[in-house]
């Protein structure tokens, strides 16, 4: 079959085909790193019409598609065994900013950090930014898209105004909140399962030259979550972002054995944009807030600080971090309930089992996202809770271990998982995950993959 559906696709599309092993080896597996599926071709096609071409030949064939940005998934979410993976790093096109109507133009496999930085030399910014700009757009828009900047504009899903979307029988659909709604809001967040997204129109905002950031450190987690609430109550900061960060203090017996344990402090990182060299008063931007310590307070540029976390994935990079199974389990909770289970969690959470990973906090408000597939508890304020392990394979069973039972204690506090972290759900979970949106996400399988070939194996429909 290999040699059929190479020779097949290259006849179609040429020189964009590729079965050598070192690219199917590139394409066996994610950032995840837990599991591998090795596929018979790689396509990197540069055009929608490319795209249609892929699935049309993939549905007429019953071949399986998995579409692939920089797969930054962690369960196999952008893997496929024996199929074509649609690799989307050759729609890597900026197409056009629009300087005064506020938008760009954007091909789905444009990285993030470079719409920034070309962006950033007109004097704008997407309005809701990922900690890693090293994705692609399509990629985040599948999924949702969180920011430091959620809490005020939602999800990057939220803040797209229309999208070119082929679905897997081929067709080409230009999709809007007012045109072809449907597919719009199943396109987002929707996981890659109901089309591929080729091009999307995001619109942008001006920016201010710097911002101002103040580090933060809470001793208890009641104190920054009662801050985090201020801040994103009265809209003082424009960007929010947290952390949970073990200081290790022994062992202690637990189960029978001996394991060691911490204790555990809260960095809060918030920034404000000022222009005209006038950054905002200290005492004045932080009146009413109650941090164990203010530990620093600096100046960036615009571009720097939206940059700011690529030392840390440097060095990632550079160490045993990078190279190890990566099995992150990030959920969004109810406010009311974000106490007792992350306390709940972090009591139980040996710090040796992160490895060389964190755990990330994400206040957030829970009216600013519109996204039907984006499930997400219903309130006011939410917060966000990633534990994030960088784990070396060999070690790794007992980490999924305690993450699944953390993962099923979400539903216990109300919760939803997101989805783009390593995932172990039954059907009966999908069922509950999706809840009152089961019927919408079966059916409209059904509908626009009938033969269930794009991204198989993710969500269990039966």
């Amino acid at each position: 079959m290999s040699q059929t559906l190479s020779a097949d696709l290259k006849s179609l599309l040429g020189s964009i085909v590729d079965d050598s092993n070192n690219t199917l080896e590139w394409a066996s597996s994610d950032f995840g790193r837990l599991m591998e599926k090795r596929p018979k071709v790689v396509v990197k096609p540069h055009s929608s019409e490319e795209v249609s071409t892929i699935l049309k030949y993939a549905n007429d064939q019953d071949v399986p598609v998995s579409t692939r940005g920089e797969a930054h998934s962690q369960t196999g979410q952008s893997l496929v065994e024996g199929g074509i993976v649609l690799s989307s790093r050759g729609m890597d096109k900026i197409l056009h900013i629009d300087e005064d109507n506020l938008t760009a133009d954007v091909q789905s496999g444009v990285v993030w950090g470079d719409l920034v930085k070309e962006a950033d030399a007109l004097g704008l910014v997407p309005r809701v930014l990922t900690n890693n700009l090293g994705v692609t757009v399509g990629g985040t828009l599948s999924m949702a898209g969180l920011g430091v900047a959620s809490f005020r504009y939602g999800a990057q899903g939220d803040n797209v105004l229309e999208l070119e979307v082929v679905t897997p029988t081929g067709d080409i659909v230009v999709c809007s909140p007012e045109e072809n709604q449907e597919l719009f809001d199943l396109a987002r967040s929707g996981l890659g399962q109901f089309g591929v997204i080729t091009r999307a129109k995001i619109p942008l905002r001006k920016r201010a030259n710097e911002n101002r950031t103040y580090i933060l450190l809470y001793d208890d987690l009641r104190g920054v979550m009662a801050d985090s609430k201020t801040i994103m109550g009265d809209g003082r900061f424009d960007f929010i972002e947290s952390w949970c960060t073990p200081l290790p203090v022994g062992l202690k017996t637990d189960d029978g054995r001996r394991r060691v344990f911490g204790e555990w402090f809260y960095p809060l990182h918030v920034t404000k944009e000022f222009v005209d060299g006038k950054p905002p008063r200290d005492d004045e931007i932080l009146e009413g807030l109650s941090p164990y310590r203010m530990c620093h307070a600096e100046n960036r540029s615009a571009s720097d600080f939206a940059f700011r976390l690529e030392p840390v994935f440097e060095l990632w990079k550079r160490g045993p971090y990078w190279g190890s199974t990566h099995p992150w389990m990030e959920v969004v909770l109810p406010w009311d309930m974000t106490f007792f289970y992350i306390d709940t969690v972090l009591k139980k959470l040996p710090p040796p089992m992160l490895g060389g990973g964190h755990i990330l906090l994400w206040p957030c408000t829970g009216t600013t996202s519109n996204i039907p597939l984006f499930m997400r508890p219903k309130g006011e304020f939410l917060m966000g809770f990633g534990i994030l392990p960088g784990i070396p394979k060999d070690y790794v069973e007992p980490v999924l271990e305690a993450l699944d039972k953390a993962s099923d204690a979400v539903n216990m506090a109300n919760g939803k998982r997101y989805l783009s972290g390593y995932i172990n759900f039954t059907h009966e979970k999908w069922k509950q995950h999706f809840g009152e949106k089961w019927e919408t996400v079966a059916s409209a399988k059904k509908k626009y993959d009938p033969k269930g070939l794009l991204n198989p194996g993710f969500i269990l429909y039966e």
